[in-house]
């Protein structure tokens, strides 16, 4: 409520401020036109006066009329021939008080009402002309405001319909890592107790990590890489030799946002659904490379991927697809092939955004 107090006021200052600015202006012209070509007369300042109250007075009475008419709310089609009526009618009005407060304030001057009729009907076209014009000026203006007003308000209801997806994305991550993190310890249980227990206590440390992360939009690329090197540590004490794993980032990326918990997924989705099929392990390589306009991050395990089977299916890809289209608009994309006999799960994040992204984090 005080907001909206607040705008109505603003609108209305600036309404007075650009009323007298723009009369004064108008005013101001003539009077330097005047003085430039040596028309100055005495008196000519008390005129102008005139002018500038009159117009101010006429053009408000204008304005109440187009509001209490609801014309804005209306199409051009509807509303110019009426505001060419309107002027016409307000001209008359203003020519008929021009004519009376001259001839009675401005004793300097010939009285209007004896100059000849060509001459009075020369200033009743001169006020019309400048009334539908200020008209123009005014319907422009609002046309504009209301047309901003409607696109900042689009804009502030897609933001919190995405940070509203995204919160309840981001709220399905912790249990969907939980519960396969907690298979992999179910699994050392009967295997061996006690590097069970060592996994759950590597599992309280990875959890309250990510916790920590995952409330936020993005986090830096050297976060997510020490959740997945406490991830891999864990799922060593399960797979051992079978696990083989190799990280490669380029120096100066650490710092590059990236959303909570994407390069997790990743390499659990290649850990759970690939290398762990495999009776002799294989591979697990993390990548990240700077483009020419995009950071490049890239998971590569042993194994084969089949379109419509397992990859890309599970919540976790499904997650990560949908966080960075709403986080990136479409600029970022992920893509799972195969490549010599390695399944590649590559991330494209685009320079241009993920500076964008830091610059909010700072």
């Amino acid at each position: 409520m005080l907001l909206n107090i607040r705008s109505v006021r603003a609108q209305r200052t600036l309404y007075w401020v650009t009323q007298l600015c723009g009369w004064g202006a108008f005013v101001g012209g003539f009077a330097v036109w005047a003085w430039i070509n040596d028309r100055w007369v005495p008196g000519l300042h008390k005129a102008l006066l005139l002018e500038f109250f009159l117009g101010i007075t006429v053009s408000h009475l204008f304005r109440g009329s187009i509001l209490h008419n609801t014309w804005l709310q209306r199409d051009i089609g509807f509303v110019l021939p009426r505001l060419s009526a309107l002027s016409l009618l307000l001209g008359l009005l203003a020519f008929a008080g021009e004519l009376v407060a001259h001839d009675v304030l401005l004793t300097e001057f010939e009285h209007l009402a004896d100059q000849p009729i060509v001459d009075l009907v020369s200033r009743v076209l001169n006020w019309t002309v400048l009334l539908f014009l200020w008209s123009l000026l005014y319907f422009s203006y609002t046309w504009f405001i209301r047309v901003r007003r409607e696109e900042i308000r689009n804009l502030r209801l897609e933001t919190a319909n995405r940070e509203n997806q995204l919160s309840n994305l981001r709220a399905q991550l912790n249990p969907h890592f939980m519960f396969n993190a907690l298979n992999g310890i179910r699994a050392l249980i009967d295997e061996d107790p006690d590097q069970a227990k060592r996994a759950i206590t590597q599992l309280s440390a990875i959890l309250r990590n990510a916790m920590a992360t995952v409330k936020r939009r993005t986090v830096p690329l050297g976060e997510e890489l020490d959740i997945v090197k406490a991830y891999l540590a864990l799922e060593a004490m399960r797979y051992e030799e079978r696990l083989r794993t190799t990280i490669l980032v380029e120096p100066g990326l650490e710092r590059v946002p990236v959303p909570p918990m994407l390069l997790q997924t990743l390499v659990e989705n290649a850990v759970r659904h690939g290398i762990a099929h495999l009776p002799g392990g294989g591979e697990l390589i993390i990548d990240a490379q700077r483009g020419v306009d995009q950071v490049v991050i890239s998971v590569r395990n042993s194994g084969h991927y089949e379109p419509g089977k397992v990859h890309g299916n599970g919540i976790g890809l499904r997650n990560t697809r949908k966080r960075l289209e709403m986080i990136y608009g479409g600029k970022a994309g992920i893509s799972i092939t195969n490549q010599q006999g390695m399944v590649v799960t590559e991330v494209l994040l685009p320079l241009e955004l993920t500076a964008a992204l830091t610059t909010e984090q700072l």
